[in-house]
């Protein structure tokens, strides 16, 4: 994974915010930026809207607590840190580090932000990023045990 593939597959997402659940759809009005490889996506449930890049999030790096990804033909990056209280929430629902650092990007991309430092933090549990990401480790636990 740190040669620069992508960490995960071109998969559904799950709308970010807090209590809706609902699958994000392709939003048809603004659709694929070719300059940064993200698709606009929108919540039918809540509105809620947001980005996905469309080959998925690819880890360039990474140091300690520290997960650089890039995401298509665009030269910005999303920095993703980790706490240790965050490695530990997820490590007992079976997500490696890079698999929560992954979803924390497409968290921040869903939520609009494209580049910068992403830090869950504050109340991690009360905070839409934690649901988010306890989802997707459900969905991914799910899928694997079939």
């Amino acid at each position: 994974m740190a040669n620069g593939g992508p960490v995960l597959e071109n998969i559904t997402m799950l709308c970010p915010t807090t209590h809706c659940g609902h699958l994000m759809e392709l939003d048809s009005r603004a659709g694929y930026d070719a300059r940064t490889g993200l698709e606009c996506l929108h919540c039918g449930h809540c509105g809620h809207r947001g980005m996905k890049a469309r080959n998925g999030v690819q880890l360039l790096f990474s140091a300690q607590h520290e997960y650089v990804f890039s995401y298509g033909p665009s030269l910005s990056y999303l920095k993703v840190v980790l706490s240790t209280v965050a490695l530990n929430l997820f490590r007992v629902q079976g997500l490696t580090a890079v698999q929560l650092a992954a979803h924390v990007a497409e968290w921040a991309l869903l939520m609009g932000q494209v580049c910068g430092t992403v830090r869950p933090a504050g109340d991690l549990v009360l905070s839409s990023c934690y649901e988010y990401c306890r989802r997707q480790a459900l969905k991914s636990s799910s899928v694997s045990s079939l």
